[in-house]
């Protein structure tokens, strides 16, 4: 079926365009500590990448960077409707510069737990704590994507990382060295495509919340790939 578009896309053949994703997962804290934090969730983490992990406990919220450092298959888990999905566990460290936010974030918890077993008051400061909110944890992390194909309306990019359709996904898009545009991308559609022993995703875009600086910039890139587009034909 042909698709509809309000505007031209031109496919980038010439050009390599590159930009990235922020994903979002929600994760359960095993425990955490001065120095790290154990993680379950239903993607594998990969060892030696960055991830943003954003913390939650009474009202309270930190956002920290920590390294991968362990990075396992733990089981399987029931998700509903007769499926099941693999469950890893992972081990992060902390990023210097942390701690006086770690401290400050882990301190209330400290308290309720010295509180409720005063025996363990004596234990060393780094000792790992308990968060007892599952399920209220977000970890986000970024994805590299190549563009396919690209107009002022959206683009075609190309992933390893399939992503719910109709959800909204904050992006980065470095349309030359001097420039970038960010915006939020609303996924439109998402296909599953082979690539020499690989899966790859083909992930349709629509460009939402562009700034006007940013909507220059793109016409700007557009005009100048349709003129390539004409320089080729003659």
């Amino acid at each position: 079926m042909q698709e509809r578009r309000k505007h031209k896309r031109y496919s980038l053949d010439l050009i390599e365009i590159n930009g990235k994703m922020s994903l979002t997962n929600k994760v359960e804290v095993l425990d955490i500590s001065l120095g790290g934090v154990a993680l379950k969730a239903d993607r594998r983490l990969n060892i030696g990448k960055e991830y943003l992990i954003k913390l939650q406990e009474k009202g309270k919220t930190l956002e920290i960077k920590g390294i991968v450092v362990r990075s396992e298959l733990s089981g399987m888990e029931d998700i509903g409707h007769g499926e099941r999905a693999s469950i890893y566990t992972a081990g992060l460290v902390f990023k210097d510069g942390f701690m006086d936010k770690i401290a400050d974030f882990l301190k209330p918890i400290e308290q309720h737990r010295k509180k409720d077993s005063p025996a363990a008051a004596d234990r060393r400061l780094n000792v790992r704590f308990q968060i007892t909110t599952p399920g209220e944890e977000i970890l986000s992390y970024p994805l590299q994507f190549k563009v396919r194909s690209i107009g002022l309306g959206g683009m075609r990019i190309r992933t390893q990382q399939s992503v719910e359709i109709n959800s909204t996904i904050p992006m980065e898009l470095c349309l030359n060295a001097d420039g970038a545009i960010t915006f939020v991308g609303r996924v439109v559609s998402c296909i599953m495509a082979e690539n020499v022993g690989q899966t790859d995703y083909n992930i349709g875009v629509e460009f939402t919340d562009l700034t006007d600086k940013d909507k220059t910039l793109l016409k700007t890139f557009i005009d100048y790939l349709a003129l390539m587009v004409l320089e080729q034909k003659e």
